[in-house]
């Protein structure tokens, strides 16, 4: 399957040079983007050098990492921070910096937000990583997308979201379930009595729920 790809007119000439050499590109377009640096369909990508992915993650100058990741969640439905250089070539960019507080912002933006942070290698491998997650959004039929409910926010925890998807559930009772029950697997272990006693969850949704997340569909 080959993708077509969009870069913000920001980046090094480089990375469109090198996404137009990868064999699964058919086209590339360079202009302003909005979000993200590289966008391939509906998935959107910042690229970051060690360098700058440190001061938009930890400086008081530059970028702001956060900002971007949500302008990046608001305009495409997957999202993706890509790194070049492994974890330990971005560490050894600010000396001074405790390795811990590097890999802590990795996993700060990754479980906060849901949009993974991904060291790459070299350049071509990022872009190489890119296309490929791109094109498994689009062609991969084992990754089965989260469907629409009542809570719409992609920032949102994946459990609301999920509670959200129940028949009958509006998005106050799915914030009532995620209070009680923060993870799928809480919820599991409840039986029908405990999901009633939650705040707008009688009979009725306490056996809708119940069901809903033994269900394999």
């Amino acid at each position: 399957m080959f993708v077509s790809v969009t870069v913000d007119d920001r980046e090094p000439p480089a990375v469109a040079a090198a996404l137009r050499a990868h064999a699964d590109v058919e086209a590339v377009e360079v202009h302003r983007l909005l979000a993200a640096d590289i966008v391939i369909g509906r998935v959107g990508f910042e690229r970051k050098s060690g360098e700058d992915y440190l001061r938009s993650a930890l400086g008081r100058l530059g970028s702001d990492l956060e900002a971007q990741v949500r302008k990046m969640t608001d305009a495409y439905d997957h999202s993706y921070v890509l790194l070049e250089g492994d974890i330990a070539d971005v560490e050894a960019c600010w000396p001074g910096t405790p390795d811990a507080s590097v890999r802590g912002s990795l996993a700060s933006i990754t479980a906060r937000f849901g949009v993974p942070v991904i060291p790459c290698g070299s350049a071509e491998r990022l872009v190489d990583m890119a296309v490929r997650l791109a094109r498994k959004h689009v062609d991969d039929p084992s990754v089965r997308q989260l469907p629409v409910g009542a809570v719409t926010g992609r920032t949102e925890p994946i459990a609301k979201r999920m509670y959200g998807c129940i028949e009958g559930i509006g998005p106050d009772t799915a914030a009532a379930l995620y209070d009680a029950f923060p993870t799928i697997e809480s919820a599991l272990a409840a039986g029908e009595d405990q999901l009633r006693a939650i705040d707008g969850v009688g009979q009725k949704r306490a056996e809708a729920v119940y069901t809903a997340l033994r269900s394999e569909e």
